[in-house]
């Protein structure tokens, strides 16, 4: 959430900062309902990191370089609600892993979409299944 906060605060590009925004909403519905979750079953929230975001807008890195990191944060934490999914016998917790997956999914692939556009990420090459059918006869 706090690093979200810090791309948002110093990206220039509007589509960006606001994509940046969008993922700190993100996180802090995927903190609150976790804290929930533990909380309901009495268990102690673990502590979060206690750094804090300064009133900087000078950005340290590059908004393409901060786009990539949140690209590759997006798939560790898909990872990881597909391995936590895989380990947990509890079914609301499963359904709830799987919801948060689908979410960080569908904001990675909107962050896919504007490096894309802006010509910080290719467009994977597609290929062309009729042909391969063609070829072979």
């Amino acid at each position: 959430m706090q690093l979200m906060t810090g791309f948002a605060q110093c990206a220039k590009d509007k589509e960006v900062k606001n994509y940046f925004i969008k993922g700190k909403e993100l996180s802090k519905e995927i903190i609150n309902e976790t804290e929930q979750i533990l909380l309901q079953n009495d268990i102690q929230p673990p502590a979060t990191p206690g750094g804090t975001i300064t009133s900087s807008q000078d950005a340290p890195f590059s908004e393409r370089l901060m786009m990539y990191c949140t690209y590759l944060l997006c798939n560790f934490s898909i990872g990881g609600h597909g391995f936590g999914t895989g380990f947990s016998l509890r079914k609301d917790l499963n359904a709830k892993l799987m919801t948060f997956g689908k979410d960080t999914y569908e904001y990675m692939r909107e962050g896919v979409s504007i490096m894309i556009s802006n010509g910080w990420l290719e467009e994977p090459p597609r290929m062309d299944v009729n042909s391969l059918d063609k070829n072979n006869n």
